[in-house]
């Protein structure tokens, strides 16, 4: 065993899946708040327009579900579009090669244009949006041949409108907003072509009317009804992820609590014996020393007499700090041994680096110029420091010889005078 110690006031220092494309979203930076979203459920019917941050989450959880549908409706919408130039030759005979052109030319590597860039879209609220342009196109298409033929069967094909607003309301499920407009713009289209129309044919294309207004209004509220309860079921799923969340903070505060000394916000005892098994078991096996710095504060049972026990507290919660702010490698650990009394470990550092850390320490708090009238040594607060370190594959070597050793070294230099630092190596 060698000891070194240092004078009180001189001492030298040691120094979408589903189609392999990722879906950007939105960021959601702001808290939510689990109070907002039990309110909404008890509400029993969500708006379709939630508050923020929640519309943002709700967005973005739903973005890449909604991408998939989108994918998969407009993939489908590029081949089976083209079905109807079947209907095109029957009823449009003389706009046959123009629906043609329309269709595969035009529409179909547009569609699939649009799938491609859907995918590279960021704004899953402007994907929503944009579904209307495809749709429009397509009513447009259908309106401009029936009122460019002069086949008396146009007037019943404008009815075909009524299968595009079912396709986008029912297949690709649009949101109600974009879906209330696209509905808007296909009533227009309707209108426009059937007055351009011969007057004849209004027996024919009042009833066809009739029978979009009515597909539109059944599916239009399907939207409503499908988006009222995406975000209801989306909000009880929120609900209980936050749930779980709570519990799993409680838990970790609770654990937390019982590693920690809830007055100086160092670990407590229980952490420093788990801490410092742990620390020695990974160095009897890779090798290298360990280290325990135990620090007493110098008369404190005088302060608290003097001062009182809330000036007391103060102070340790002082000198932990001090602690902390010097003591912060990745493998230490301060921890409060019982009373004024603390304690560190630090792993795999010498003699004299643990030394130096110690004089550092002490000269720290020293000067922290925490008045201590009644102290019999010095006039402000000041600690005494025993420093220790044992390699733990050493014959002999445990952790309850290197903890006695750090504590005859306090001892020491409690009985040098205080207000300094004694180190002592174990050589087992």
């Amino acid at each position: 065993m060698t000891a070194l110690s240092a004078s009180p006031f001189q001492s030298t220092e040691f120094t979408p899946s589903g189609f392999g494309v990722t879906v950007p979203g939105p960021e959601v930076d702001e808290p939510i708040d689990a109070e907002d979203v039990e309110r909404l459920l008890n509400n029993g019917k969500p708006s379709l327009r939630l508050p923020e941050p929640l519309e943002k989450a709700f967005i973005t959880d739903e973005g890449p579900q909604r991408l998939r549908t989108m994918l998969i409706s407009g993939v489908l919408v590029a081949f089976m579009f083209n079905w109807l130039l079947v209907s095109d030759w029957l009823l449009v005979p003389d706009q046959f090669d123009l629906a043609l052109r329309l269709r595969l030319f035009l529409f179909t590597p547009g569609i699939l244009v649009g799938v491609f860039l859907l995918t590279r879209l960021a704004s899953a609220a402007m994907r929503e949006w944009l579904l209307i342009f495809p749709a429009t196109v397509a009513c447009a298409m259908n309106a401009w041949l029936c009122m460019s033929s002069t086949d008396p069967m146009a007037g019943p094909y404008l009815s075909s409108l009524a299968t595009i607003a079912m396709f986008s309301n029912s297949v690709v499920r649009m949101r109600f907003a974009p879906a209330a407009v696209l509905d808007a713009i296909i009533i227009a289209l309707f209108v426009g072509a059937a007055i351009n129309m011969p007057a004849n044919l209004a027996p024919i294309l009042i009833p066809a009317g009739l029978l979009l207004v009515c597909t539109i209004v059944f599916t239009l509220y399907g939207c409503y009804c499908q988006e009222r309860d995406d975000r209801l079921n989306w909000l009880l799923h929120l609900r209980e992820r936050l749930l779980l969340k709570n519990l799993e903070d409680a838990n970790q505060e609770l654990h937390d609590a019982s590693r920690s000394d809830m007055l100086t916000e160092v670990a407590n005892r229980r952490h420093f014996d788990e801490h410092l098994a742990e620390v020695w078991a990974r160095h009897q096996r890779d090798g290298g020393e360990v280290a325990l710095i135990m620090i007493d504060v110098d008369h404190f049972k005088a302060y608290n007499d003097r001062y009182g026990h809330p000036m007391g507290d103060a102070c340790l919660k002082a000198v932990a700090g001090a602690l902390k702010r010097r003591l912060r490698g990745p493998g230490d650990l301060i921890a409060r041994y019982g009373g004024e009394e603390f304690i560190a470990v630090l792993s795999g550092a010498s003699l004299q680096t643990v030394h130096g850390a110690a004089e550092r320490i002490r000269r720290g708090i020293e000067g922290l110029n925490l008045l201590h009238a009644t102290s019999s040594t010095h006039a402000v607060v000041t600690v005494s420091i025993g420093v220790a370190t044992m390699n733990p594959s050493a014959p002999g070597a445990t952790t309850t010889r290197l903890i006695s050793a750090a504590d005859e070294a306090l001892y020491r230099a409690k009985n040098g005078g205080r207000n300094r630092v004694v180190a002592m190596r174990m050589d087992a």
